[in-house]
């Protein structure tokens, strides 16, 4: 997903270079609303709105409630992520969810906005998990999983469809155990990984998880 407007520039160029190979989400990543001066953060989502008609999907977007993140307090990003959450429901689009330590403040207010998508690099347990899935979000798993101390993840695709499970390589950042650097290649150890849990055969798991995602997004299924 996208987190501020350079990103989504690089986003749109890219598409150009790779006509029908690059889907475009544009956000404000926490991150970011975090770090700008206010009139930069409105300014940018003046933006957000005159770019969002041309994207599949809004986001990054979220809460991440982490101390290095809240020097402006946490009203600030409760503001601009609700203010997103309002323009993916007028447009109809799905959204991309960063969601760090506000699971509770993130869940209050998605039930007063009804929009579909996913919960990014989703790392909790199943509580958590069917929470958002009663709202019918997509759960969207990355390397955590490959860690053996991570039993409430594990959980969690064990007991959740596969219907709505989604896997996400979120290279450069979140590398396997014993990397520190990956790329893409990250999302089939994932997927072993899935499979394993759900005991399904391996390309069953990669067809549904690539089903899920083309569904998300309203795209028709390629070969």
């Amino acid at each position: 997903g996208g987190v501020d407007p350079e990103d989504w520039q690089r986003q749109t160029a890219l598409e150009l270079k790779f006509p029908g190979h690059i889907w475009l989400s544009f956000g404000l990543h926490p991150y970011f609303v975090a770090g700008q001066k206010l009139e930069d953060l409105e300014s940018a989502l003046l933006k957000l709105h005159a770019q969002a008609p041309q994207a599949d999907a809004l986001g990054e977007m979220g809460l991440d409630f982490r101390k290095a993140f809240l020097p402006s307090g946490k009203e600030r990003q409760v503001n601009f992520f609700t203010r997103q959450l309002t323009l993916a429901k007028e447009l109809k689009k799905p959204v991309v969810l960063h969601i760090v330590r506000a699971h509770e403040e993130a869940l209050h207010e998605l039930c007063k906005i009804s929009v579909s998508g996913m919960v990014h690099a989703f790392t909790a347990g199943p509580q958590v998990a069917k929470r958002y899935l009663d709202l019918g979000y997509h759960l969207s798993v990355g390397a955590k999983l490959l860690y053996p101390e991570s039993h409430d993840l594990a959980e969690t695709v064990q007991q959740m469809p596969i219907e709505r499970l989604l896997i996400e390589s979120d290279c450069p950042d979140q590398a396997p155990p014993g990397k520190k650097v990956h790329d893409s290649a990250t999302v089939f150890s994932i997927a072993e990984r899935v499979a394993v849990l759900k005991k399904l055969p391996l390309p069953q798991v990669l067809e549904h998880t690539r089903r899920n995602l083309f569904a998300l997004i309203n795209k028709e299924i390629r070969p």
